[in-house]
């Protein structure tokens, strides 16, 4: 794996730096998650949200959840999740709603017909094309091995987010 490590500040740039195979793949996954996290952040804040209400909204954009669903989900805890939920609520992007299928349990979901019918599709319209542009340049059987690495690195995030949330109590 070939990954040169560039640090630039604004009056300087170093040289680049070959990395080993390990820190290289280290690099590159702290350089996507930062721009994972960097986009995400401003999705939010165009929304007048978190970017953990917004992954939440991601979630009730694919259908109704439940508090605990949205807690798996962002290995949250479900207190946590209610402060989401009641944010989203207020928010006028939410709603809660009755389970049909057993009226005890609530619901949460998308509310339709709210600002997020407007902003959403100019916001991931154009990275969905440009996304689309990206795999394009990849075969099927390289967009699988793409798939893995990235079903793999959420398997790792989600493990290592429950572990801080147990040793570290955040």
């Amino acid at each position: 794996m070939v990954y040169m490590a560039q640090r630039a500040t604004r009056q300087t740039q170093q040289p680049t730096l070959p990395l080993s195979d390990a820190e290289a793949g280290t690099l590159l996954g702290r350089d996507f998650i930062a721009a994972v996290v960097v986009f995400h952040e401003l999705v939010g804040r165009c929304l007048g949200v978190s970017a953990t209400d917004r992954k939440c909204l991601d979630l009730l954009s694919r259908g109704a959840a439940t508090a605990g669903d949205l807690a798996r989900f962002t290995g949250l805890t479900t207190g946590a999740v209610t402060g989401i939920i009641d944010r989203l609520v207020k928010a006028g992007y939410a709603e809660r709603i009755s389970d049909p299928g057993d009226r005890r349990k609530v619901l949460v979901s998308r509310k339709s017909h709210s600002r997020l019918d407007r902003i959403l599709p100019a916001i991931f319209g154009p990275l969905s094309k440009d996304m689309a542009a990206v795999t394009a340049h990849y075969t099927g059987r390289q967009l699988g091995v793409i798939h893995d690495f990235l079903a793999r690195t959420s398997e790792v995030l989600m493990a290592n987010t429950a572990r801080v949330e147990r040793e570290f109590g955040a």
